[in-house]
């Protein structure tokens, strides 16, 4: 009977040094989610790049240390040309759109208010709202936002020492992970970390190309019909086009507006490149790039997008999706099981 009560006492202590744990580790997680977000993306980039540097190893007898070395100096010039290419042609767009941002101001204003003329009580409403006043703030707080994380993304040099570190050492930390499980649990860790890493890459690598395709098109059409700060459109359709739906119609919602107060004869035309290039991103692209892949369920995805969001703003944002998919992985690796569920 004494035994036994003190098995129960010395279980109760470890659940309540447990709980004591767990809520401390929760509140230097909440506390520290910058640097915790920086390690992550590091983790992630160090995972995409670690068949690199093994299919480096095996072909070419490169050691991993040197291929390391040669990805990190190809990932800064690629991501230097990438980000000089882009501003030399966005620039000038930018420029002038925010040169121009209080005539589009006056402007969306001022045909908003003659557009709801024939129903007073929504002039009133209108008049003060101030359309005009609201939708140019609102636009230079995403410029501004889209500026603050492009200045963020300074810590990307940080991550990216995480990932050479992560890539070149990447089996001995599986390894690791992998001997902190019992023994009869590790073919089954294996199994799981390998899928994760492996839905990562799949995901990125189809996240890229989608957004690439996305962007281009929608820029390419909205030249074609004639809209201003076409290439500004393109650029934040590919970068958004991370977020289902919702940055899309984000996008679509600033350029119409924008388009409105300086060429309204095109709004429908720039509604309509958006439709055509969305119908064909989802029936004929998508369907050929996530084609035997994991396709992860929109609701749950977006509410896991605004979590993160609030957490980290905007590179939580961006964050969301590839560790949505691995919790997918997880869930159906490890919690269906425990359940019944086989499938």
């Amino acid at each position: 009977m004494m035994e036994k009560s003190n098995t129960e006492f010395w279980l109760k202590v470890k659940l309540i040094l447990f709980g004591i744990f767990s809520i401390a580790a929760l509140l230097l997680l909440y506390h520290s989610l910058s640097i915790v977000a920086v390690a992550l993306i590091g983790i992630g980039i160090g995972v995409l790049i670690a068949p690199i540097l093994s299919f480096a190893r095996l072909k070419f007898k490169i050691p991993r240390a040197l291929s390391a070395l040669i990805c990190f100096v190809v990932i800064v010039i690629i991501i230097g040309g990438a980000s000089f290419l882009i501003w030399y042609f966005v620039s000038d767009q930018v420029e002038s759109l925010s040169e121009r941002a209080p005539e589009i101001s006056a402007n969306l204003n001022s045909r908003l208010s003659s557009l709801f003329m024939r129903y007073p009580w929504l002039q009133t409403q209108l008049e003060a709202l101030n359309v005009g006043a609201t939708a140019q703030g609102l636009v230079a707080h995403f410029f501004k936002g889209l500026q603050t994380s492009f200045t963020a993304i300074g810590g990307l040099l940080f991550a990216l020492i995480i990932s050479l570190y992560t890539a070149v050492s990447l089996n001995d930390y599986f390894a690791a992970i992998v001997r902190a499980f019992p023994q009869n649990r590790r073919m089954k860790v294996t199994s799981v970390l390998s899928r994760c890493a492996t839905t990562l890459r799949l995901w990125f690598r189809t996240q890229m190309i989608d957004m690439l395709i996305l962007g281009f098109m929608t820029a390419i059409g909205l030249w074609i019909v004639g809209v201003d700060y076409w290439v500004v459109w393109g650029l934040l359709t590919a970068i958004f086009g991370i977020i289902p739906y919702l940055g899309t119609l984000l996008v679509v919602g600033c350029a119409s507006l924008i388009t409105l107060a300086s060429e309204p004869s095109l709004v429908l035309w720039v509604i309509a490149v958006f439709v055509v290039v969305q119908q064909i991103e989802g029936n004929i692209i998508l369907p050929m790039l996530m084609k035997d892949q994991v396709e992860l369920p929109e609701v749950p995805l977006l509410i896991f997008i605004l979590l993160l969001g609030s957490w980290l703003g905007i590179v939580g944002v961006f964050l969301a999706p590839p560790f949505f998919a691995i919790m997918k992985v997880l869930y159906v690796e490890l919690y269906l099981p425990r359940v019944g569920d086989e499938t």
